[in-house]
């Protein structure tokens, strides 16, 4: 007999049983929201480990080590686990599903591929209602705490499983509560099963047979296989199951992929357009990629409102709205089909590593825009996408991406639209432009096919690109992953003229932003010809020059609009606050200094920052002192009294009746006085530079 443990919980507590709790593309309906966006696995479990152990899982203390620890890791290929599921669910009522069962026996089975012994496992399932849960390993029982009071829960082999050798698991469960339904069209979503937890998703195979009463369609993961009566699927990361009542569904073959569309009877239009659709968008995936990753495809109707979709489970997307379809018109309905079928690829076939998810949402993102320009789709959707973040600079949001989870608890607007859904495409779609559309295709190709079943993060796709193209990518991530910078360009003159039988013209092209890049510029002519380059993206101004035969007619940056150009630019803030009396006084002090310094006086005092300017001034000579005497000060925030050792602070310089910024200077306070640590030499947000003043300011104080 297994041993088993049972969870006490209220049996009125709702649950959606792991279900995803957020939309990757309910653009309309996130706002303010950033919490995790693929909780698909378990509503209530936290993140852990699996423990590899060898022959026990008891640390006993030695006087030495000579070993690497054993305990605790996790390995980085995690074996391939066959799930084999045979389960009754017994549908309760109203809208929580009141009185739900589902009661089951799983076996589970893995050869241990690692190159270690495994004696400790874990084992996750949303923890809910009232559960049961009994294991045997290889025939063995296996010992569970009582109650289980969270999950993951690690569990002690019997026996360990050393490198080579199988594993066999019997898994009885019980599941007695209630589920919360996908209203208002009565779906109810399982999506969560006793299975092992390496600390991340994985793939596996799952060969499932359900008992469910009759009146009820059933929708799956799996393809069914009425010999048997199981439904299979390989190679997912999640197995979901789910029912409802009262619907009809259309059902295609494309090549060996089944397409499925359940809906209701009145809402039958719009599903004969996501029906054609997604045959449509596999299709051009197929060509275009080489393979589909699901033998089946299940589309599931969502909210009552036209607000997006999401992939509810490997091979199960949902899409929302389908009784309003005359709010929307057919582009929404196609796009969002595409969107969703692509995060098959990013997010199913190729698994996440890192949070927040804006790479796999930005490749899945590239997916349905090379579909909607193969069908003459526009870019509409994709440049509202860019806008968000767009508007989001010039709300002045702090946009960078990489962020600690505990850093994103305090964001305060809406990180996933802004940043992940709307930067996290701007970088792949601006990536794609500098690399040029054939290689980065190569590099999309190549990762779908190295990291099938893998996880990808920013690591592994840099080096990717970095390997593909031969280049040194850095300059590219550090600003678009790691900063709050931001891309503006314009062009400030172009001029043509004939030189012989040639026409020479040259674009001045002009750096408004934080972010450097090369931009593409187009110049097309009176005979109907066209050019196009780049931009030099180490000159804040610079000069293209085409020759053509025939007179310039006009000159465009960015032709294909695959760039989020912030134009204009947003003003720049240069403090915060009205000025004081007391910073007025300060600014006129030291003008008044600063006279007496432009004839030959020296001046030695750095008690303040304006004062360090000045001590700093007085020791210049030639061009130097001529640039830094003809600037005034603009603003000159006061720091707090006494400030802290280390204390970054700037004034802001420039033209003061036309009230024009030129120059940013930076002060470091250390050991009771402020020293010079450098200036931007520009009219920019100094903040887009602190990491490299930080680094000045403390090689200055290391001086001291």
């Amino acid at each position: 007999m297994a041993s088993t443990c049972t969870n006490d919980l209220r049996p009125d507590a709702a649950t959606r049983l792991g279900r995803s709790m957020k939309s990757h593309a309910q653009y309309g309906s996130l706002r303010g929201q950033h919490a995790a966006y693929r909780g698909r696995f378990s509503t209530c479990f936290v993140h852990a480990f699996v423990f590899l152990v060898v022959a026990t899982s008891t640390t006993v203390a030695k006087a030495e080590v000579t070993e690497a620890a054993t305990a605790g890791y996790s390995p980085l290929h995690p074996p391939r686990v066959h799930y084999q599921i045979e389960c009754a669910v017994t549908p309760g009522k109203e809208l929580v599903m009141q009185g739900t069962e589902i009661r089951g026996k799983e076996i589970i089975r893995f050869d241990n591929t690692t190159s270690r012994p495994m004696q400790t496992l874990a084992i996750t399932w949303f923890r809910q209602g009232e559960q049961t849960l009994g294991i045997t390993a290889n025939g063995k029982p296996v010992m569970l705490p009582a109650p289980v009071t969270s999950f993951p829960e690690d569990f002690t082999l019997p026996d360990s499983v050393g490198p080579g050798e199988s594993l066999t698991l019997e898994v009885e469960f019980v599941f007695s509560g209630s589920i919360l339904r996908e209203g208002p069209d009565d779906i109810w979503p399982i999506t969560n099963w006793p299975r092992l937890w390496w600390g991340f998703p994985s793939h596996d195979d799952y060969k499932v047979k359900l008992d469910v009463p009759d009146g009820y369609t059933v929708a799956t993961s799996g393809r069914f296989e009425p010999k048997t009566g199981y439904y299979y699927a390989e190679a997912i990361p999640s197995f979901g199951v789910f029912l409802c009542k009262g619907y009809e569904v259309l059902e295609d073959q494309v090549q060996d992929v089944l397409i499925r569309c359940l809906h209701k009877p009145e809402n039958k239009e719009c599903a004969q357009l996501l029906h054609k659709t997604t045959i449509d968008v596999i299709h051009f995936y197929r060509e275009w990629l080489g393979f589909y990753p699901h033998r089946i495809l299940t589309i599931i109707p969502g909210k009552d409102y036209p607000a997006g979709g999401y992939p509810a489970a490997s091979s199960i997307i949902v899409i929302h709205g389908m009784g309003r379809m005359e709010e929307k018109p057919e582009l929404h309905w196609r796009w969002i089909t595409a969107h969703e079928i692509g995060h098959q690829y990013w997010g199913e076939h190729v698994l996440e590593k890192e949070f927040p998810g804006w790479l796999w949402i930005g490749l899945g993102l590239y997916a349905d825009r090379e579909y909607c320009r193969a069908r003459n789709l526009g870019n509409q959707k994709h440049r509202e996408l860019m806008s968000r973040y767009i508007e989001g600079v010039r709300e002045g949001l702090d946009t960078t991406v990489g962020r600690r989870q505990q850093e994103l608890a305090d964001v305060k607007f809406d990180f996933n639209n802004v940043v992940v859904h709307g930067k996290g495409f701007s970088i792949i779609s601006a990536l794609d432009c500098v690399l040029g559309k054939p290689l980065f295709d190569r590099i999309y190709r190549r990762c779908l096919k190295e990291f099938a079943g893998r996880r990808l993060g920013l690591h592994e796709f840099r080096a990717v690109c970095e390997h593909e193209s031969g280049h040194d990518l850095g300059w590219f991530f550090d600003q678009w992953v790691n900063s709050n910078k931001f891309l503006s360009y314009t062009i400030a003159s172009k001029e043509c003229t004939k030189v012989g039988d040639i026409y020479v013209s040259k674009i001045e092209v002009r750096c408004l932003g934080s972010l450097k890049m090369p931009v593409p510029v187009a110049a097309h002519f009176e005979d109907g010809t066209r050019q196009r380059t780049f931009t030099n993206r180490l000159r804040d101004v610079g000069t293209v020059r085409f020759e053509s035969r025939s007179p310039l007619k006009g000159v465009q940056l960015d032709p294909d609009q695959v760039l989020p150009l912030v134009f204009p630019p947003p003003p720049l803030e240069i403090a915060e606050g009205k000025m004081t009396e007391a910073e007025k006084a300060a600014i006129d002090e030291f003008r008044r200094i600063n006279a007496k310094i432009e004839k030959g006086e020296t001046f030695g005092d750095a008690s303040t920052p304006l004062h360090a300017v000045l001590s700093f001034i007085s020791t210049q000579h030639g061009g130097l002192r001529k640039y830094f005497m003809r600037l005034d000060i603009l603003r000159a925030p006061l720091p707090p009294d006494p400030p802290k050792d280390g204390t970054l602070w700037p004034v802001y310089a420039g033209n003061a009746e036309r009230s024009e910024l030129e120059d940013t200077f930076l002060l470091v306070h250390s050991k009771g006085k402020w020293l010079w640590v450098g200036s931007t030499g520009n009219d920019r947000d100094w903040r887009t530079s602190r990491p490299i003043f930080e680094q000045w300011a403390k090689e200055k104080t290391s001086e001291q």
